[in-house]
């Protein structure tokens, strides 16, 4: 079923079942970005995020990445709310890595509230998919940034070039 074509019966709901209008809303994603780095100039506000990525080549596991920080833009949402991380790996569903919350209070909802946050190092005990769950007010999971770990296979290039000139025979 498409979430276009679910509908709401609001006169046989369950009894204790929060029906949409009593639902409490839930901010609109509009960026979740891992980079390197993001910095703030102070003369425009704007952000910048340097070193995007979503993959990570490491040469050998379990190993550690850092730097790493997250960008995250939300719209739609007003008041004091938290918002915490939760770092996982993919294929067993476990939890690498935990936040403690942080408050977050805006009051202008149809305003972009942007927030940058610096992680943790980033431990990949095998390669595979990770992901960062963004959980707001402690219960709901309003988005993910997946990042893959990789291993890292050297090329033929660079073993040329790191035993240094060779001389052509001929």
């Amino acid at each position: 079923m498409h979430w276009f074509n679910r509908r709401f019966d609001l006169h046989n709901l369950n009894e204790g079942q929060a029906s949409p209008v009593n639902r409490p809303l839930l901010p609109l994603v509009q960026a979740i970005i891992l980079c390197d780095r993001v910095y703030k100039d102070d003369e425009t506000r704007k952000c910048v995020l340097a070193g995007t990525f979503n993959q990570i080549p490491l040469v050998d596991f379990p190993c550690e990445y850092q730097p790493a920080s997250l960008y995250l833009n939300l719209s739609d949402f007003s008041g004091q709310h938290t918002v915490s991380f939760r770092f996982k790996r993919l294929n067993d569903d476990s939890v690498i890595e935990e936040s403690p919350e942080f408050p977050l209070e805006h009051g202008d909802r149809r305003e972009h509230h942007e927030c940058i946050f610096e992680l943790p190092p980033m431990v990949f005990s095998e390669p595979g998919r990770y992901t960062w769950e963004v959980v707001f007010d402690r219960t709901e999971v309003i988005g993910t940034a997946d990042v893959e770990a990789v291993m890292l296979v050297p090329s033929n290039d660079y073993e040329e070039l790191s035993e240094g000139p060779q001389e052509e025979q001929g």
